[in-house]
């Protein structure tokens, strides 16, 4: 009979240890409830048994976990309202990949390395004129004396309304240097516009705003010399000309979509912008004149009316700083 049950499966002894251990377990716990007699006679009684445990060998394997770091996307999902606690996405953040309320221009990409490709296309379906009421330009993007102007001045009185030109987020809402109190908006199709010289901002930074709302009132903070708005685009830091998006007359724009080219930024080519990037600026001495300046400076009368916006009979003072 002892032979019938032999165990001979190593899976089988197994078992059977596992049961063993298990009625072990089941005496010790009804032991608990024992005098301290009935105890001891008990842990005889279970000391007369030899329980022999067959050896079994584990084999614990340690595999690695692989870390995978989550995208940060703190600097990328902002909570735009507290209220309702919907969330919004930086206007075009894959083309950028930085949002910075700090720098007006924290991207530093050369002009003529600003379009990857040969050319983009631009929506501009929404944009509206910045203005509450319809002025003049006061002044042209481009050369501009000594300095390069790189937007347009439209004549606004002080507490007149600014509006957003398009839908976008509030990147810059503080004073900077000559625009004084600036409002920068980032637009969804890559455009950021720059509203500069306010009396007063009336917006946040990381605030979204649709084309229309009213960002600020007008004024004539930093360098200003009467009351205006500095109304500036740009293209991945670069500036273009707004009057090749917008008609300044009409208050529409000139097409649904624009196609940006190299040929946007060509003013960084003219010999004015080249100028003022070599720094070729003669600065009027008393007994100076224009044939005089134009033999030191290696250059011709005409050249110099040229980029400085002069003519010939234009009276120039000592201390005057000219383009050569």
């Amino acid at each position: 009979m002892h032979k019938q049950f032999k165990l001979k499966s190593y899976g089988m002894k197994k078992l059977l240890a596992i049961c063993l251990i298990f009625m072990l377990c089941t005496v010790s716990m009804y032991a608990t409830s024992l005098s301290d007699d009935q105890i001891k006679k008990q842990v005889k009684r279970v000391n007369n048994y030899t329980i022999t445990l067959p050896k079994i060998k584990i084999e614990v394997k340690i595999v690695p976990v692989e870390i995978v770091e989550l995208p940060d996307i703190g600097d990328r999902y902002l909570d735009l309202d507290e209220d309702s606690g919907e969330e919004g996405v930086i206007p075009a953040d894959d083309l950028y990949a930085i949002w910075d309320n700090l720098k007006v221009n924290p991207y530093k990409i050369p002009s003529d390395s600003v379009l990857i490709n040969d050319s983009v296309y631009l929506d501009l379906t929404g944009f509206k004129y910045p203005l509450a009421k319809h002025y003049r330009v006061t002044s042209e993007f481009g050369p501009r004396r000594y300095r390069f102007h790189h937007g347009i001045d439209l004549k606004a009185y002080k507490g007149d309304s600014i509006l957003s030109a398009m839908d976008g987020m509030v990147r810059i809402a503080k004073r900077v240097g000559a625009y004084g109190n600036l409002v920068v908006i980032r637009h969804n199709n890559g455009l950021e516009s720059f509203y500069g010289h306010l009396s007063k901002i009336l917006v946040k930074q990381d605030q979204t705003v649709n084309a229309g709302d009213l960002i600020g009132l007008g004024g004539s903070t930093g360098r200003s010399t009467g009351t205006h708005l500095h109304f500036e685009l740009r293209y991945l830091g670069q500036c273009v000309n707004p009057r090749d998006l917008f008609d300044f007359d009409s208050l529409c724009i000139k097409n649904d979509t624009i196609l940006l080219t190299h040929k946007n930024f060509d003013y960084r080519k003219s010999a004015l912008a080249s100028a003022i990037s070599s720094g070729r600026i003669w600065t009027v001495k008393n007994g100076d004149c224009l044939s005089l300046i134009a033999k030191h400076t290696r250059t011709s009368v005409k050249h110099l009316c040229y980029i400085n916006g002069i003519t010939t009979k234009t009276i120039i003072r000592p201390g005057r700083k000219l383009l050569y």
